[in-house]
């Protein structure tokens, strides 16, 4: 008799207690790495104030009039996502295993939601941003912002031009709000320590990193995540399959790095990840174990986000 989900792989042959967890594509390393909050609905509005520039006052008794100066108002849409994830476990089937996998499952379905939050970051950051009165209109982040792949990986070079649009777009980076962050997959650590222009401090320093022991360089708090997308030759992102794998791109493998400030890009979530494992009468009393989600990000400003291009072949 055929088993649901395969379940049978896991019955008893020698003692157990637990189901091991195979390797699988991590999430949730992007969370409160923006502007975090909460939407109700599918939509939320987020309201920007523009810059306005000051005049000299003209020497006295030359103008009675008022300055007449103008400001910018922008408006960014949100746009939440619904995601949810069910399992099915056969009750005879729990009751010929001496482990209860309730609890692994409910596991693995929170690391596929997970991972979903991190590609809507990933997504929110890098795609076209809605703006506008009604979100009508979209806002691509622009060739001004993309630093090309140039047949290199991650490069020392790289990392300092992105650095660079940064500042010169007038974000700054003292501002606690505007903490830097790199987005990189462990393929352009790799290519960053066989750089040999490197300096022995930063090498020093990005070779501690693959250790574990520190997570920055160059000003960058380094964030590692293989769901980061490859890019299209249009510099659009390719995306993910089903089993969120980066989808192959046109361009052969040139990963969508990139590099961000906290206030650049914007989170929020409708409904927190919930889970509930119960026996449906429906289905022989089998258990069912249920997850789902809601949220969405947005990127808020064009020179508080910077993609690298990094050609991993």
């Amino acid at each position: 008799m055929a088993k649901l989900n395969d379940i049978d792989n896991a019955f008893v042959k020698q003692y157990g207690a637990t189901l091991d967890l195979v390797a699988e594509i991590k999430g949730g390393v992007f969370a409160g790495l923006g502007l975090e909050g909460t939407i109700k609905g599918e939509e939320a509005y987020y309201d920007q104030l523009g810059t306005t520039t000051a005049s000299v006052v003209g020497e006295s008794g030359t103008s009675t009039s008022s300055p007449d100066g103008s400001i910018t108002h922008l408006r960014r849409k949100l746009l939440a996502t619904n995601y949810e994830i069910g399992l099915e476990i056969d009750r005879f089937d729990v009751l010929e295993t001496l482990i209860n996998p309730e609890s692994e499952y409910v596991q693995r379905q929170v690391s596929a939601l997970m991972r979903k939050k991190d590609i809507e970051f990933i997504t929110g950051a890098l795609g076209p941003a809605a703006t506008g009165k009604g979100g009508l209109s979209s806002k691509d982040l622009g060739d001004a912002q993309t630093i090309d792949a140039d047949g290199a990986g991650l490069t020392v070079d790289k990392i300092r031009q992105a650095r660079s649009l940064l500042l010169k777009g007038g974000v700054n980076l003292d501002d606690p709000l505007n903490t830097a962050y790199l987005a990189v997959t462990p393929q352009q650590i790799e290519d960053l320590l066989n750089l040999p222009e490197a300096t022995s401090a930063d090498y020093m320093n990005v070779k501690t990193l693959v250790n574990g022991t520190i997570d920055s360089f160059y000003g960058f708090k380094i964030i590692e995540s293989n769901l980061i997308s490859f890019m299209d030759s249009d510099d659009t992102l390719a995306g993910w399959d089903a089993d969120d794998i980066p989808k192959a791109a046109d361009t052969g493998e040139i990963r969508g790095c990139f590099a961000w400030v906290k206030s650049g890009v914007r989170s929020a979530t409708g409904m927190n990840i919930q889970t509930e494992v119960a026996k449906r009468a429906d289905r022989r009393f089998n258990y069912y174990a249920y997850s789902a989600a809601r949220f969405g990000s947005v990127r808020m400003e064009e020179k508080k986000v910077v993609l690298i291009e990094c050609d991993e072949a």
